[in-house]
């Protein structure tokens, strides 16, 4: 029962900190922007919610070589893609927050299961009388 408990707990903690991190990793979708769509990356495929973070200019509107995208259009783009990005970021805290909430309460209770023993720890010593006490030789 107490591993048990443990085992559930890592296995929270272990799960949502996966779906965090394949959060964060995940390319961000396409943008539809005011004349056409856009890409939160460069070329024809996005990229990951902290590539856009880290460097905002990445995005591109159209996704084929050679197009210029109006001033306009690229500064909405970025401003989408940056709002996507944040989105992402944030529900990959929240899940990994979630997941330490509850799983490290679990991890920590069936660690004092396994510490506070069911029955006193060792035999207890008898006095000469044959009583419980300090052992008199």
């Amino acid at each position: 029962m107490r591993s048990a408990v443990r085992l559930c707990g890592v296995a929270v903690v272990a799960g949502g900190l996966a779906a965090a991190l394949a959060l964060l990793f995940i390319p961000l979708r396409l943008v539809a922007v005011s004349g056409g769509f856009g890409y939160c990356g460069p070329g024809l495929h996005s990229d990951t919610a902290i590539q856009v973070r880290l460097d905002p200019g990445i995005v591109n509107t159209g996704g084929r070589a050679g197009q210029q995208a109006s001033a306009a259009q690229q500064a909405q783009l970025e401003q989408l893609c940056s709002n996507q990005a944040d989105g992402r970021l944030i529900g990959a805290a929240s899940t990994a927050a979630v997941a330490l909430l509850l799983g490290l309460p679990l991890i920590v209770a069936g660690r004092r299961q396994d510490i506070s023993p069911d029955s006193p720890a060792g035999p207890s010593s008898l006095s000469s009388s044959g009583t419980p006490g300090s052992t008199v030789w």
